[in-house]
């Protein structure tokens, strides 16, 4: 027997609450009622794309780092490296570099906000 896995359960509880409930809540409610909505829809985008959003994350940290000989073990190292390369001026030239960061930049925010605000993408 298939059992639904998280990510369905909270289409089908939005689902419900959307055609449902929503209409049988008072008028005041229904802005709650919709952002409790728009959580679950998030919550149910990062199942579905968390994994893919860590990689690309990860393939561009990398990608980055490695131009100045870094490798960090895990994301926030890679965070806490970049932050500091920032900080020391390491991309204030124009060039490869600054390009590299802005294009990893760019890739990162994309795939996060694929996640919480897809609808931003659209408008590129």
């Amino acid at each position: 027997m298939n059992q639904p896995d998280a990510q369905d359960l909270l289409v089908t509880a939005r689902d419900t609450l959307l055609k449902h409930l929503l209409p049988a809540l008072p008028a005041p409610l229904h802005y709650e009622a919709r952002m409790v909505a728009s959580a679950m829809q998030i919550a149910s985008r990062e199942l579905a794309q968390a994994a893919a959003c860590a990689d690309i994350e990860r393939q561009a940290m990398a990608g980055l780092l490695a131009l100045h000989g870094e490798v960090p073990a895990t994301p926030e190292q890679a965070r806490a490296v970049l932050a500091r390369q920032i900080r020391q001026g390491a991309y204030d030239q124009a060039g490869e570099a600054r390009a590299s960061l802005l294009s990893a930049l760019r890739a990162i925010n994309r795939a996060q906000l694929g996640i919480s605000n897809p609808k931003v993408l659209t408008h590129d």
